[in-house]
């Protein structure tokens, strides 16, 4: 593990947490509204970082260049959430930001003897990522209601995944084959219908787990107030 990954969890988890700690003394509109653009600031610059550094150098490449895979998704959604409190988009934020691009932090599916910029543009672009989801949930006190937008929009990005791949003969999602580097893709099918069906129910069943918490504590809570 470099010391631009560890940086970047460390960013992941301690950033938000320090800020909820500091609002949490002395609760402000303008401290929440502040620090979002800054998240969303950030999430827009490392977003287009990498295609214009590829067209400044000539080599655009459109196998690489589109904003397919789930976490360029992802950052979307988590862009919109802190500039719009959008709930929908913060429900999807939530379950793929700590389900993909949580593990991508961990088991980064990068070459580490890639370009310095382009390292630093994958893990700022991530760990920020997966700060902001925790950013809102402590800080603006946003969460899931519903499990249903996250199953819709993960088949839609699915199909058209897949469809790009097909089109421009790329991996967006890793749909097409496995990463290079180790990851837990490693465990699944050979065989390529399997092996995307197997990536498509792990993430469900990832999903149910993140929502589980939420389900639970709503359940207690109406316990709670039918007993009172």
């Amino acid at each position: 593990m470099s010391w631009l990954q560890i940086a970047s969890i460390a960013f992941a988890f301690l950033s938000p947490v320090v800020l909820w700690a500091i609002h949490r003394r002395k609760p402000h509109p303008a401290f929440e509204r502040f620090f979002a653009r800054c998240y969303a600031g950030l999430l827009i610059v490392v977003f287009l970082a990498g295609p214009l550094q590829r067209y400044l150098e000539g080599r655009p490449d459109i196998a690489h260049m589109l904003p397919m895979h789930l976490c360029d998704w992802a950052l979307v959604t988590v862009v919109v959430a802190l500039l719009w409190q959008s709930p929908v988009c913060f429900e999807l934020a939530y379950f793929w930001g700590l389900c993909g691009t949580l593990q991508a932090l961990f088991t980064p599916a990068i070459d580490p003897g890639l370009e310095w910029w382009r390292l630093i543009v994958f893990f700022v672009d991530h760990a920020t990522i997966v700060a902001s989801v925790i950013f809102m949930i402590l800080v603006t006190r946003m969460r899931p209601r519903t499990l249903w937008n996250v199953l819709l929009w993960s088949e839609i990005y699915l199909v058209a995944a897949l469809a790009v791949n097909a089109r421009t003969d790329s991996n967006y999602g890793f749909l097409a084959h496995r990463p290079v580097t180790a990851s837990m893709l490693d465990l699944f099918s050979d065989t390529h219908w399997l092996y995307v069906v197997e990536i498509n129910g792990v993430a469900l069943l990832f999903f149910a787990a993140l929502y589980a918490p939420w389900l639970i504590a709503d359940r207690i809570v109406a316990r709670r107030a039918a007993i009172n």
